[in-house]
């Protein structure tokens, strides 16, 4: 072990002290340092979670806004459309199909003049609605000129969409006797993925058909 030399020229006691207390310095600060590195890389695992979670919740939440806003607004048309369901331009009765995953009616969807077949039907996991326009001389509904849309993804009630009331809010079984339909119960149930969040969407609105319950009061008059 080298001696230290005093100022005066006289041999000093060893430098070892100095020496492994240096060694041990750097020791800690390398400990020090990978402590610290742990850390921070725990910190950066934690915020990535979080970031990926944030996100994952905010595609849920984004998700289940759409799925609302689309079933509310088919909805909405819908209703529309059947309170004013009327004869076709074929002298056809206004309701033409009634089951409970399918409902075919006639209405003057857009205003002019002319009576729209108009149909909404589930296949698979969606409601589509199929609009056929009469043309020709004399009127006729084309099968192959219905134009189809999809109105509503990822129903799930496929079998009970439609519900049929008679005028004492009596409901039909099927098969549906149509000139005793008078109120009809319809229901979105919309869940685009039952194993994660949000919850089960359910939209329902009962339409009385106008034409219908006009009907009904000229039945009951002729009666009298």
């Amino acid at each position: 072990m080298p001696w230290a030399p005093l100022p005066s020229g006289k041999i000093g006691k060893p430098r070892y002290n100095q020496i492994n207390m240096h060694q041990k310095t750097q020791g800690f600060g390398l400990l020090e340092l990978l402590v610290s590195l742990s850390i921070f890389v725990g910190i950066l695992w934690l915020l990535g979670n979080f970031q990926v979670n944030v996100f994952s919740q905010n595609n849920f939440i984004g998700s289940g806004l759409n799925a609302e806003f689309e079933t509310r607004t088919s909805l909405k048309k819908l209703i529309a459309e059947l309170r004013a369901a009327v004869i076709s331009d074929t002298g056809t009765y206004p309701i033409a199909l009634a089951t409970g995953s399918a409902l075919t009616f006639y209405s003057d969807r857009d205003g002019d003049g002319l009576v729209e077949q108009i149909r909404f039907y589930v296949s698979g996991n969606k409601i589509y609605k199929g609009v056929i326009k009469p043309t020709g001389a004399p009127l006729s509904y084309v099968a192959g000129n219905e134009k189809i849309t999809t109105e509503v993804n990822f129903i799930t009630n496929s079998t009970t969409v439609f519900t049929y009331f008679d005028a004492n809010t009596a409901q039909l079984n099927e098969p549906i006797n149509l000139p005793e339909v008078r109120l009809i119960k319809i229901t979105y149930t919309v869940d685009e993925n039952a194993s994660r969040p949000p919850a089960p969407l359910t939209l329902s609105a009962q339409v009385s058909v106008r034409s219908l319950k006009f009907q009904q009061w000229r039945i009951y008059a002729a009666i009298l």
